[in-house]
């Protein structure tokens, strides 16, 4: 499921030239890599930053969604909510 998206999250990084790097990964591989070990793997610095700030915005993603469910309680939040919930599903991390 997530990995079906990992090529269209590493285009739209522009990335792509890293999709071999990834399919060879678990999820829970991907989810630990560090900058450390992109650079032994070759990957430029620049692209080391965007691809583990990347990790880093999707480990966050369950925190978001609560605190989106939060939200939706409050009068008057919903759509905000919903428009969140949106950027969320359109982006394959953010």
């Amino acid at each position: 499921p997530l990995f079906r998206s990992v090529p269209a999250w590493l285009k739209t990084l522009r990335l792509h030239k890293y999709q071999e790097l990834f399919a060879q990964l678990s999820f829970d591989e991907m989810m630990l890599l560090t900058e450390e070990e992109l650079e032994g793997k070759s990957v430029t610095k620049g692209a080391r930053h965007k691809i583990v700030g990347s990790i880093q915005k999707l480990k966050e993603r369950g925190n978001h969604l609560d605190a989106m469910e939060e939200d939706i309680a409050k009068p008057g939040r919903l759509p905000q909510a919903i428009i969140d919930l949106k950027t969320m599903i359109g982006t394959p991390i953010k």
